[in-house]
């Protein structure tokens, strides 16, 4: 969704020219490395309002060839190339031929390829040097299934015309991932739950999660400045993207990513917005602190309360500076807890009266009174 740098006419060199954000080094997905080459502003002839087109992160200018043998110094006998940035799908077919061209020497050791685009334009030939190429999963930049808003963002698409990509590539193979986004302008809870019921018709590979951020340069910076666009509070930030992540987490949909982390955003450029480097623990967080608070309220507990969970939810109870223990003191509750063999997500509210069963989707009734 996302531009990173720009492909000059001179033949794949690096050029500073985009940056809002950038994946991690190296991530891993079902045991295999994903080495990331990142291709920012490749293909965009319009950049998105959020989009900072001058500024880079740990990149140098550099032969794109260059870029790839260095990427590619691992010590593994396969691996996963993720190529993110940019659009794709606007690339001109004959400079997409030679980018794949200068995998070939690897190619005994690429498992596949994993792409990241704008949903448009998807021309037959693009779609066919995909697949010639071993190209397994498309991520798709959807940050709103709002017309109006993404003619706000200046996506240069439509609702409809993402909904004609999606099935396309589904229906040519491809495993079809989508990103979307929350605290954008205009964007009402109406627009969130529609977001996340069209996660859930869709049913993708899996989605990323971002908040807007506010940088500088930016038309959107601009809008800020003029009060044309005012960030909705943080907390609100954080609960539509807990509703989004619940919603496709019912229906068996991962999210792979949430949030921006330190690596992936230069920080003094940020102006205004919902960045924080944990917040995907901090959406989970809150998941697990409604779930639980839900119950609560449902049964009218107070004083002592034992939670019995999944160790790896003791944190997300917790809460970043125990700010979720904190809020259930003020509520007259005093919250402890126990490990039990118990999957994640799920728990068991102990207290002197009752004992109940809950999960973190018990949040979804508690958000739905926000709509």
């Amino acid at each position: 969704m996302y531009g990173f740098f720009h492909l000059s006419p001179s033949p794949f060199s690096l050029q500073p020219s985009a940056c809002l954000f950038h994946l991690s080094p190296v991530t891993f997905h079902l045991f295999i490395m994903i080495i990331p080459i990142f291709l920012p502003h490749l293909g965009c002839i319009d950049r998105c309002i959020y989009c900072n087109q001058g500024y880079i992160t740990n990149v140098l200018d550099d032969d794109i060839r260059s870029t790839i043998k260095h990427s590619l110094k691992v010590n593994k006998d396969a691996f996963e190339i993720g190529l993110y940035g940019g659009n794709m799908f606007n690339v001109d077919p004959s400079l997409l031929r030679t980018l794949f061209n200068y995998f070939e020497p690897y190619k005994e050791r690429i498992a596949n390829f994993r792409i990241s685009t704008k949903p448009v334009p998807l021309k037959e030939e693009t779609s066919w040097i995909l697949r010639a190429n071993n190209v397994s999963v498309i991520e798709l930049g959807m940050p709103t299934f709002n017309n109006d808003i993404l003619k706000e963002l200046n996506r240069q698409h439509t609702v409809d015309e993402f909904l004609t990509t999606f099935h396309a590539l589904k229906n040519e193979g491809f495993s079809v991932a989508i990103q979307v986004m929350v605290g954008l302008p205009e964007e009402s809870w109406s627009d969130v739950i529609t977001t996340a019921n069209n996660i859930v018709q869709l049913n993708p590979f899996y989605i990323r999660i971002y908040p807007l951020v506010v940088i500088a340069d930016t038309p959107l910076e601009t809008m800020y400045n003029n009060g044309v666009f005012v960030p909705i509070p943080f907390d609100e930030a954080l609960d539509r993207a807990v509703f989004i992540y619940l919603t496709a987490l019912k229906h068996n949909v991962k999210t792979v990513k949430i949030g921006l982390t330190d690596n992936e955003i230069i920080k003094d450029k940020v102006v205004a917005g919902h960045y924080h480097p944990a917040f995907g623990y901090l959406v989970r967080s809150q998941a697990f602190y409604l779930g639980v608070k839900t119950l609560i309220d449902k049964h009218a507990l107070k004083g002592d309360v034992i939670v019995h969970l999944n160790n790896r939810d003791i944190p997300h109870l917790i809460g970043q500076r125990r700010v979720n223990i904190e809020r259930f003191q003020k509520a007259g509750i005093t919250i402890t807890w126990q490990k039990e063999d118990i999957d994640e997500g799920n728990f068991i509210i102990q207290s002197s009266l009752s004992r109940v069963s809950g999960n973190i989707f018990n949040a979804l009734s508690e958000l739905a009174q926000n709509t």
